[in-house]
């Protein structure tokens, strides 16, 4: 595989999914690259508005101190 491509995102979450829809709806080329077998896969599985489900049960007070 040897295409030249104008945008390359690494991530396929919800941020690198926006990104390369917007890149494509300007005409940019786009490739998104993830380490999952399907984009998306954590807004998928994770149900009731919780985007990122690894970080459920964090909170201001885990990371100030």
């Amino acid at each position: 595989m040897n295409e030249d491509r104008d945008v390359v995102i690494v991530g396929g979450g919800a941020a690198g999914l926006m990104c390369g829809r917007v890149a494509g709806q300007r005409g940019r080329s786009v490739l998104i690259l993830d380490h999952a077998k399907r984009a998306a896969e954590k807004i998928r599985i994770s149900g009731g508005g919780r985007c990122n489900f690894t970080n459920i049960h964090s909170s201001p007070e885990a990371f100030l101190s």
